[in-house]
């Protein structure tokens, strides 16, 4: 059985960047989830209404996939087109939160 990692989603929707983390196998159980945790905090994301949610369920439902972005690492983007005017950009990252290898990555970078 796979461990579960830590996804990180950064959507853009109608102006505004939200930002969320969920724990999953991997990319594809992750995008799965992600719709239910954007429901439960919908009154926080101006313009998601459920029945825009259930539209993006559906897309994932049937097959939406996100592309690996190529000479990375663990990052994905993927669009939804719910309405003509509303469009979702996403990343998605799989996050490292294991202890001590943030720090490694930092020093990495300021060299």
């Amino acid at each position: 059985m796979k461990k579960a990692g830590t996804y990180t989603f950064i959507m853009n929707y109608r102006g505004g960047t939200y930002c969320s983390q969920l724990k999953a196998v991997d990319i594809e159980q992750a995008l799965s989830k992600w719709p239910d945790k954007l429901d439960k905090h919908r009154a926080e994301i101006k313009y998601l209404t459920l029945d825009k949610i259930t539209r993006l369920k559906a897309e994932i439902r049937n097959g939406e996939k996100p592309t690996k972005l190529k000479g990375l690492k663990n990052i994905w983007f993927s669009f939804f087109l719910l309405t003509n005017r509303d469009i979702i950009y996403l990343n998605i990252i799989k996050t490292d939160t294991t202890p001590g290898n943030i720090s490694k990555i930092d020093s990495t970078i300021r060299r």
